[in-house]
């Protein structure tokens, strides 16, 4: 009997061994990157910083009841006039109410005349009038209430604009106070850049220059268009660790609407500023940062991968400026940057 199990025990492991794939495990191949060395700074002319149109003085507005929207007639982007009506809330409740209270006071106001004839005739007491006087000042308050509030069902915009967003549709429910449609002055094109410390330093000899004006290339439009310094922070933004640096120029056709990526430009000598010093790095070196328009390089640190942020300044036919974060000597990825992590190791990955 044992015999027999040893026999059938053997034969299943001989089974179970027959069964088993047989896998190999291959190593994964090293990462291999090609690298450059950054060359000796040389000076540019030009300056270029990425930014973005917005929208200037933006008015929100709303209704001052809550209720039902009936109709909004506005989409965004829209051309709209001076009083003219943007949304409709539902008044059918507010018409019945100022039905009622002029219904009142036209009752009130007969009844008035009817006692003043009266009390000529001195049938009717004094403070019999004064009352009826009273009911009619009550009833004529109340009708002027009645109207005004069936006017706040009408949202109307308060200047000439543009609609610059719509909060809320068709048959929805908004509170008194709650926003539904966004409305900007349209005379003029706001222009936000974004610069640290130094760069604002550098940008303010150009504030007193009268006979120049930096340029403007919006994502989507032809041509450049000459822009005039508005104004800047004066503290520093605590997030992006940037200034805020405002320009404008007047509105154009077809009209240039907030959101709009623009890239601004700065000829150094013509704004009476000193030559900027950059370094030429090919396109390839560059990776997207996660912020709008922003870029980094990937340092190659004994053995491990480490990302800078960079500003690019200017953009060649043959590659392009960086003014900051890097320095001459500095070794830097230039292929597979997408494969890249922070703090990666690769030794002997480097050709």
């Amino acid at each position: 009997m044992n015999s027999a199990k040893c026999r059938l025990v053997f034969i299943g492991a001989i089974m179970l061994q027959a069964c088993s794939p047989n896998i190999e495990h291959r190593t994964k191949p090293p990462l291999i990157l090609d690298t450059i060395t950054v060359p000796a700074p040389i000076e540019t002319q030009f300056r270029a910083f990425n930014g973005q149109v917005i929208a200037p003085e933006l008015t929100p507005l709303s209704f001052r009841l809550e209720g039902e929207i009936l109709d909004v007639l506005v989409q965004e982007g829209d051309e709209v006039k001076k009083d003219q009506v943007l949304a409709i809330l539902d008044d059918s409740k507010r018409k019945e109410t100022l039905n009622d209270a002029q219904a009142k006071l036209d009752l009130v106001e007969r009844q008035l005349a009817r006692g003043k004839e009266l009390r000529e005739r001195e049938m009717l007491s004094s403070s019999e009038l004064d009352e009826l006087k009273a009911n009619y000042k009550l009833a004529l308050a109340n009708a002027k209430l009645a109207e005004v509030q069936l006017g706040y069902t009408r949202i109307k915009a308060p200047v000439d604009g543009i609609i610059s967003q719509v909060s809320k549709q068709d048959f929805e429910r908004t509170a008194a106070g709650e926003t539904v449609v966004s409305i900007y002055q349209s005379k003029d094109v706001y222009v936000e850049i974004s610069v640290s410390d130094t760069v604002l330093t550098r940008l303010k000899p150009l504030l007193s220059v009268p006979n120049y004006r930096p340029v403007a290339h919006f994502n989507g439009y032809e041509g450049n268009y000459p822009l005039d310094y508005l104004e800047h922070t004066s503290e520093l933004n605590p997030e992006s660790q940037t200034y805020q640096f405002w320009l404008r120029m007047p509105q154009v056709t077809p009209k240039i609407l907030p959101g709009t990526n623009v890239r601004v430009s700065v000829d150094m000598i013509k704004a009476q500023m000193s030559m900027l010093q950059g370094y030429a790095l090919p396109v390839t070196a560059l990776d997207a940062a996660s912020e709008r328009g922003q870029f980094k390089v990937w340092k190659i640190q004994d053995g491990a991968i480490t990302a800078f942020p960079v500003e690019v300044s200017q953009v060649k036919s043959n590659g392009v400026i960086v003014t900051s974060g890097v320095r001459e000597g500095d070794v830097i990825a230039n292929s597979n940057l997408r494969k890249l992590r922070q703090g990666m190791t690769i030794p002997g990955a480097i050709k």
